[in-house]
């Protein structure tokens, strides 16, 4: 009976460490997927800025050649 209670003791001691080891990797997942969603959150607020800044400038494209085609016409006639 003792080595069976032994065994039982062994056994549980393991499962103990496994499930130490578990929650340590899990808080190693968590820190990671902390980090992914600070970073995708920074990466969308540099996209969004860039598009603005990037339609801004096609914006003022489109004016200068406007203002072009305006003044040849103007020169023309």
């Amino acid at each position: 009976v003792q080595n069976q209670v032994d065994e039982v003791i062994d056994v549980m001691q393991e499962n103990i460490t496994k499930v130490i080891e578990r929650g340590e990797r899990l808080d190693d997942l968590q820190d990671k997927s902390d980090s992914l969603s600070d970073n995708a959150a920074a990466f969308s607020k540099r996209a969004k800025h860039l598009r603005r800044q990037m339609w801004w400038r096609d914006c003022k494209m489109k004016a200068i050649i406007a203002m072009v085609v305006l003044i040849l016409l103007l020169v023309i006639i």
